[in-house]
């Protein structure tokens, strides 16, 4: 081992991150021995950067000096990026290794990379085989597969079992709450939230889902309290984004101010880009442009700077300058630098760049979209399949289904007005589609415990998978993304409603964690019956400036009782209407099992 790597071993150990980066900078050229390398990767995993621990773990793959601790890093760096697909063949690899700790840290990366029963298969394992305090991880792990799988019940009793020691009984605690606010039972939850919360060390993520459960019950009033009394400093990210969105959504003045101020006590990379996402999507360039200049001040022009200079750029259609920064630049670059290239009418590197984008994340629904819009533009043959609307969406009369199947009808009306209940905001989510509407949260499908609500998932569910199942989806090539992603099991992850009047809209927009989409129309007013534009549903218009326009996919007028499903990568909005009446919606997506607890 060369002395340099030595001295950034003893740095690393005294907790001297940078030091220790810049010396195995320096080291790893020359360096051979494979514990080097691998500590050089865990240091710059350590210190957040990314892309250098992968090169370090390169170097040990290229030199077939890998062994099962390089494969796991490599795997969980592939995961924590959300490059699953690129992370769960590393996994499989390591699925048979008989080590304990090696079992148990490759079953959490099935279940974060979102393989259920390969986790519930490697947990289930070592419950059996283990004796050591291994067995208490195991089995709260398991119960966080069987919950994902919507096993309640089993996960449940899987967290009851839990008794020791005292750390994980009160992990196994938390995850009950999580359970039942999962299932909208909110007074069970709120109360075990607020006795962890009241204790010591209560586990990472009390205040959020604590947040969550007043919003999602509908007691906003002693949320917006529970935010006001927060010390600065109090809320992690995650409680900290549940918060102004609230403010935002109840009407608050100065909703980013709590956030703001967050990042200039504790100018964490993460908040800077949610900031600097905020400030653009609501056209405050200039406030997103004294937030970049300070973000300079303290800590210059880094690649964080780099990435929100160019959003910047874009969003005051700079678009030659963008194009012009370096193709490899900071993560999330491509997606800008590729929306200017279609701004521009270079539809040829516009391909290119969403083809990379795509590669580096399978999968993920808007890439998939900037591909789509690439071939599109192009005329190229391959969008045939890809934009199909004929074979790949679907209307669906409910009421029609109800006749066939004979079941009991939807009372329309009595929906209608159970989705009004759920409303309690005054104001659109400042990180949504809807414009000038109100949204539920949560996930409303799954959290209801109204007749109507729960009439109307049963319905949804049955027809979803009659389509799901249909020749028409199985006829589909081999590597058509809607084949090659599947779930194994498509389950309906997340739900909500929206309520909209006049002057309402939902800009064009796809799900990106989604397979497949969809809306049910609920009540539909007069003005948004007629055989204009106003009030429908467009799919295939990008959100973003294209030099040439593309004629839109297919337009779908609302009815109430018509459920329609879409593929999740389809540009698709709503055309604001104007004129009396409310038009209520569920919207809903298919994909992967939420990992909710």
């Amino acid at each position: 081992m060369l002395p340099t790597t030595q001295k950034a071993l003893a740095a690393f150990k005294q907790g001297d991150l940078e030091s220790a980066c810049s010396l195995f900078e320096q080291s790893l050229p020359e360096e051979t021995d494979p514990n080097g390398l691998l500590q050089a990767a865990l240091c710059f995993h350590r210190n957040n950067r990314l892309n250098d621990a992968l090169g370090a773990l390169k170097t040990l793959e290229d030199r077939d000096q890998t062994n099962p601790p390089a494969l796991l890093l490599r795997a969980d760096i592939f995961c924590q990026l959300g490059r699953h697909h690129h992370a769960l063949p590393l996994y499989r690899a390591l699925a048979d290794v008989d080590e304990t700790g090696m079992r148990y840290a490759t079953a959490m990366g099935f279940f974060q990379c979102g393989d259920i029963d390969a986790a519930l298969g490697l947990t289930e394992q070592l419950c059996r085989d283990t004796t050591d305090q291994r067995l208490g991880q195991a089995t709260l792990l398991k119960g966080r597969c069987l919950a994902a799988s919507e096993d309640h019940d089993a996960a449940k009793a899987a967290f009851e079992s839990i008794h020791e020691p005292a750390s994980l009984a009160k992990a196994s605690r938390y995850r009950r709450a999580r359970l039942a606010l999962h299932a909208g039972q909110f007074e069970q939850a709120e109360s075990a939230l607020r006795t962890l919360l009241s204790e010591p060390s209560p586990p990472r993520g009390c205040g959020e889902a604590l947040l969550q459960s007043l919003i999602h019950s509908g007691q906003t009033d002693i949320a917006l309290k529970w935010i006001q009394d927060m010390e600065p400093g109090d809320m992690d990210l995650p409680t900290l984004r549940h918060a102004t969105d609230l403010l935002s959504e109840l009407d608050e003045p100065a909703p980013l101010s709590m956030m703001t101020d967050h990042w200039h006590r504790t100018p964490e990379p993460e908040l800077f880009r949610d900031l600097i996402s905020r400030l653009l999507e609501s056209g405050d360039n200039d406030g997103a442009r004294q937030l970049i200049e300070a973000h300079v001040a303290r800590s210059g022009r880094d690649n964080h700077w780099r990435w929100a200079h160019l959003r910047w750029l874009s969003a005051n259609e700079a678009y030659d300058e963008v194009v012009a920064q370096q193709i490899d630049g900071p993560d999330g670059a491509l997606e800008t630098i590729c929306q200017a290239f279609f701004a521009l009418g270079r539809y040829g590197e516009a391909l290119e760049t969403a083809q990379r984008l795509c590669r580096s994340a399978p999968g993920d629904q808007y890439f998939i979209a900037l591909l789509v819009t690439a071939l599109r533009c192009l005329d190229d043959p391959r969008q045939a399949t890809l934009a199909d609307t004929d074979t790949l969406l679907t209307t669906i009369s409910l009421g029609e289904l109800d006749n066939a199947s004979q079941v009991d009808a939807i009372d329309w009306s009595a929906t209608a007005a159970a989705l009004e209940a759920q409303h309690k905001m005054k104001a659109a989510p400042p990180t949504q589609s809807v414009q000038g509407g109100v949204q539920t949260p949560g996930n409303l499908l799954a959290q209801s415990q109204d007749p109507c609500l729960i009439s109307l998932r049963d319905h949804i569910e049955r027809a979803a998978h009659a389509f799901f199942s249909s020749t028409a989806l199985e006829a589909l090539p081999e590597p058509h993304p809607l084949r090659l992603y599947r779930p194994k099991k498509p389950m309906m992850h997340a739900s909500w409603a929206i309520r909209g009047t006049a002057g309402t809209y939902h800009r064009s927009h796809v799900h990106a964690k989604g397979w497949y989409s969809g809306t049910c129309y609920v009540e539909v007013p007069d003005a948004v019956r007629g055989d204009d534009d106003a009030g429908y549903l467009v799919l295939g218009e990008p959100p973003f400036k294209v030099k040439d326009t593309l004629p839109t996919l297919t337009r779908i007028r609302p009815e109430a009782g018509k459920l329609v499903l879409f593929p999740s990568y389809l540009w698709h909005g709503t055309r604001s209407y104007s004129g009396l009446g409310q038009r209520q919606v569920v919207a809903f997506d298919y994909g992967s099992p939420n990992r909710f607890v």
